[in-house]
């Protein structure tokens, strides 16, 4: 009977590509948390942690690439083929990306222990997002849809990304703390923000208008273009050495207004939409922050520190998951679209999580304590949110439909 209950878990978490990609996801992101977190702890009790890969090269890495490429093929590869008008991939072809995918972060966090598991674990993970990237081209190449705009930006983003495991690959080969950087630089900036930009700017103006009476969707095309162009002529400022100010207002600016556009007080009357709209408003607050650097910077000051960087990847970045990942569980799985006790509570722990972060950066003095309290929130959030949500990629729809 047990082996029988796990065939049928296993059936079920392979029945469509957001059960396998939210839940190997889901995996990697606990334990990257969890390596990460007991790092902060035992800094805040004076103690360091072994460590064979240095704490903040492998943190950076994880970070960034080891659990945010799963969630984003499984949707992209739910969602994405209805924007385009195509076939979902087939099991056959997206288990092994997202198996490999998987254990290719596994061997990453195991490097921990053992140097030599590192490059191979990012080799693993290279050739998984290259498959995984060229399934997504196909699927565009073969849409007849006229607008693909949406598709073409997370197909750009994908293929920077590439770009960045190929310079992070590079670095676990020799060392090259430069390629390291560059890595992370195009994960944050290259991948994520503009795979985070696309899916809001189609996604959060539609939830809005199906959740809240007389709501006025609002997405204009110029928004994604400025604010993708501009995330990537980031990078290439950061490549020259150069302050990133005025791109740094124009997105802060665009951000703010999108966030007052969009009506974030409204939307709390619906927990769910809330969530998300809170979420985006830390992608206007990051680039605020980053602004007061900027200043603070050319004045001859030290800056923010890492403080804007942890407003847009634990602020906008983690909790724009938690509150995403919610939702489309909770709809592919036949539930109620209503936020519950627990992923409403986790989710303000993870919010918590950020403010506590940047406040440590701000507030010298109160860094350990901060970084001890995000890392105790983060642990907490995650570990009660995986608890009730993880199982259900491997149970059934409960309304009795498939997929």
């Amino acid at each position: 009977m047990m082996v029988k209950a796990m065939i049928l878990r296993g059936q079920q978490a392979l029945a469509a590509p957001h059960r396998l990609g939210f839940l190997a996801g889901g995996i990697l992101l606990v334990l990257s948390f969890l390596w990460w977190g007991g790092h902060m702890l035992g800094r805040w009790q004076g103690i360091a942690l072994p460590s064979a890969v240095v704490p903040m090269f492998l943190h950076g890495y994880s970070m960034t690439y080891s659990f945010f490429p799963l969630f984003m093929l499984g949707f992209i590869y739910t969602a994405g083929p209805r924007w385009l008008g195509v076939a979902s991939p087939s099991l056959r072809c997206y288990a092994p990306i997202m198996l490999g995918y998987l254990l290719g972060g596994l061997l990453v966090l195991a490097s921990a222990v053992n140097t030599a598991l590192l490059g191979l674990g990012i080799a693993l993970q290279l050739l998984a997002w290259l498959a995984g990237l060229a399934v997504w081209i196909r699927a565009i190449l073969s849409s007849a849809v006229a607008d693909q705009l949406h598709a073409k930006t997370i197909a750009l983003a994908f293929s920077l990304g590439a770009l960045g495991l190929l310079l992070a690959l590079y670095w676990a080969m020799t060392g090259d703390v430069s390629a390291w950087f560059g890595a992370v630089q195009l994960g944050i900036w290259g991948l994520l923000l503009p795979v985070f930009l696309a899916v809001s700017h189609r996604m959060i103006p539609f939830f809005s208008a199906t959740a809240l009476p007389l709501y006025s969707p609002w997405r204009p095309n110029w928004w994604l273009y400025t604010l993708v162009g501009c995330s990537l002529l980031r990078i290439v400022m950061f490549g020259l050495d150069l302050n990133t100010l005025v791109v740094d207002a124009t997105m802060a600016s665009i951000l703010l207004y999108t966030t007052w556009r969009w009506r974030l007080i409204a939307t709390f009357k619906v927990k769910l939409l809330a969530m998300l709209h809170a979420a985006f408003a830390w992608a206007g607050l990051a680039m605020l922050l980053s602004v007061i650097s900027d200043v603070l910077q050319w004045r001859g000051h030290f800056g923010l520190g890492f403080a804007p960087l942890h407003a847009l990847t634990l602020g906008f970045f983690c909790c724009m998951l938690l509150a995403f990942v919610t939702r489309v569980t909770l709809g592919h799985s036949g539930r109620p679209l209503l936020a519950g006790g627990v992923a409403w509570t986790c989710y303000w722990l993870m919010q918590g999580v950020a403010l506590a972060r940047v406040l440590g950066e701000i507030l010298p003095s109160m860094q350990a304590i901060l970084y001890a309290v995000a890392a105790s929130m983060a642990l907490l959030a995650l570990l009660s949110w995986s608890r009730v949500y993880l199982p259900m990629y491997w149970q059934a729809r409960v309304d009795g439909g498939a997929g």
